[in-house]
């Protein structure tokens, strides 16, 4: 948690007695919209969003508009629009005639970023299929519960993941599996055909494009269930609608196309590693990358020293990722020989990104860190702090963007809270979900109606400043209760960061008969720092540091931190890990 940001009680509590907003009331800052007085004259307050295009349908425009662009640099291949949209057609095609996909089929991508990741999500869309995308990093027992649970007959895969396919197939109903070898190498799997098995380079070559259009109703028809983190218990399915992607891609391009001109660049030049799977890269760069006359360098992992090279190389303005991502770039052997400078706009989201971590970018770049937020639940962009746009408030997530409501409610009674008090993070827009597949008790429990608008509970504790930027605090359900006092993880990991030795860190709650609960720091050192800094003397330095009741009584130094491939720090790992200690 930012210094900044830290709450002061006595003031939240004098603020609460003059303006408390009644039930189902909201207050003055969300019906003025405070946060648009620090919205520059050049950026819209609200956005128009089409009601009546599909995913597949703006991508067909962008390709009209650019036709011969390139757009997609992967490890050395250019591809150009036009490229890809005959790609596309041909396989359209070929689920609807030779698959027999039907408008509300489901369609399973289980693949890394390379091209045949986009081939495959327009051409689902196109053919009316619904799309899930699942992570690279998932093991047979998680593949198999999200095929199973969002009902895929068809999957798209490589053949590197074989293995893992194989594990599941007689536990899923797939009709039809698709095989690719990313590099464009013919895949090391057979095809077979009565078993449903396709090679993916072979379905496209021999079938001439011949596209049925299917109606697409974007205010209702399900794009994508796209799985939460899995951060905490079973991951659940969220329903986005075209028009809920397509509505947070048109909410936020005004913030590319207003970088454009503060940085005099006529297109937008990006490194592309945010993982596709997950809904951060499918928004930001599949589909609102066809907003915009947009060239990507594509990755299909992450790889610090090869994303240095080709920032070299290819001289990139922008990068969207997460703060591990970021850290591992500035502590890599080869960051002494790169030029960051030319990495003018660096947006962290996903997870916050410690104070510390921010001022080591600007200090090594020149420009300072941007910082956004949102959910999968949402689209997945609800908040964006572009350091040029809207100034440089270090540890805030920034105003809601253009169409947006967001307050700050009681966690138990969803009464609003009066601003600089501290509660649950809402949010009300057209990228919000239209709930959760086949979940509907988790559906209800996360909406509520207030204002004349639907609102939906994030789960994350926040405060909002009397200019209408909002601060996370901490996940609700991370909260450590000490001898009754609440420790948040995510202050105590601000103040691990400023000391040197540490590269990554976590902090959690672990079961203590006496104080209910105590507190435990994870630690990775960096390199330089390894055998000569000691768990009592990270305690003694954090003692000095913070209040005695929330200095960690355990630390623990171990390699990595465990995450998730967006980069969430997974608590519930640690938890877990603890628990099975204890026995």
């Amino acid at each position: 948690m930012s210094k900044k940001s830290k709450a002061k009680p006595s003031k939240a509590k004098k603020a609460a007695k003059v303006a408390k907003p009644k039930e189902g009331e909201l207050p003055d800052y969300i019906k003025n919209k405070i946060w648009l007085k620090k919205y520059p004259a050049d950026f819209p307050k609200e956005v128009k969003i089409p009601t009546d295009k599909s995913i597949s349908e703006v991508a067909e425009e962008a390709t009209d508009k650019w036709p011969d662009h390139v757009n997609i640099i992967f490890y050395g291949r250019e591809f150009t629009r036009k490229e890809f949209k005959g790609l596309i057609d041909r396989l359209t095609t070929a689920f609807q005639k030779k698959l027999g996909i039907k408008k509300g089929d489901k369609i399973a991508i289980y693949l890394p970023n390379c091209p045949q990741f986009i081939i495959a999500y327009i051409a689902g869309l196109a053919a009316g299929a619904t799309m899930t995308c699942i992570s690279p990093l998932f093991v047979p027992r998680e593949i198999a519960y999200q095929i199973n649970d969002s009902g895929a007959q068809t999957l798209v895969t490589m053949d590197m993941f074989w293995k893992n396919v194989e594990q599941i197939k007689n536990d899923v109903k797939l009709k039809n599996i698709l095989i690719t070898n990313i590099f464009g190498q013919p895949p090391t799997v057979p095809e077979d055909k009565e078993q449903g098995i396709y090679h993916m380079t072979n379905l496209i070559k021999d079938t001439e494009p011949d596209v049925t259009r299917i109606k697409i109703d974007p205010m209702k028809d399900i794009a994508v269930i796209q799985y939460t983190g899995g951060t905490t218990g079973l991951p659940k399915g969220a329903l986005l609608t075209h028009y809920n992607l397509i509505a947070n891609a048109y909410q936020i391009v005004p913030i590319t196309e207003t970088l454009q001109k503060r940085f005099h660049e006529d297109k937008v030049k990006s490194v592309s590693v945010l993982p596709w799977y997950h809904i951060y890269g499918q928004t930001c760069e599949i589909v609102a990358g066809n907003l915009v006359d947009a060239c990507a360098v594509l990755f299909a992992n992450f790889d610090a020293g090869a994303v240095l090279d080709a920032v070299q190389k290819y001289k990139p303005w922008m990068f969207l990722g997460v703060s591990a991502m970021l850290i591992a770039l500035m502590n890599h052997p080869k960051a002494q020989d790169t030029d960051f400078s030319v990495l003018k706009y660096m947006n962290m989201g996903a997870a916050p990104t410690p104070d510390e971590v921010a001022k080591q970018w600007e200090k090594l770049s020149g420009h300072p860190l941007s910082e956004g937020y949102g959910l999968t639940e949402t689209s997945p962009v609800t908040h964006t702090r572009p350091a040029e746009i809207f100034g440089e408030k270090l540890g805030s997530i920034g105003p809601p963007i253009p169409n947006t409501l967001a307050g700050i409610v009681d966690p138990e009674s969803n009464k609003f809270l009066p601003i600089g008090e501290m509660g649950e993070l809402v949010i009300s827009g057209p990228q919000v979900m239209q709930g959760y597949w086949n979940r509907p008790k988790d559906t209800e429990d996360v909406f509520f109606e207030a204002g004349g608008h639907k609102w939906l509970k994030t789960g994350d504790l926040a405060k909002m400043d009397k200019e209408g930027y909002f601060y996370i605090v901490d996940r609700t359900k991370d909260i450590i209760k000490y001898k009754g006092h609440s420790v948040y993880p995510r202050e105590i990991e601000e103040v691990l960061f400023e000391h040197p030795a540490v590269l990554e860190c976590a902090v959690i709650g672990i079961p203590d008969p006496e104080a209910g609960e105590n507190i435990k720091a994870f630690i990775s050192l960096k390199p330089d720092y390894k055998g000569k800094v000691t768990e009592e003397q990270m305690k003694s330095w954090l003692k000095e540091r913070v209040a005695a009741y929330k200095y960690p009584r355990f630390v623990e130094f171990i390699d990595a931190i465990p995450k998730t491939i967006v980069g969430k720090v997974l608590r519930r790992e640690l938890r877990e890990r603890e628990t099975a200690k204890m026995g």
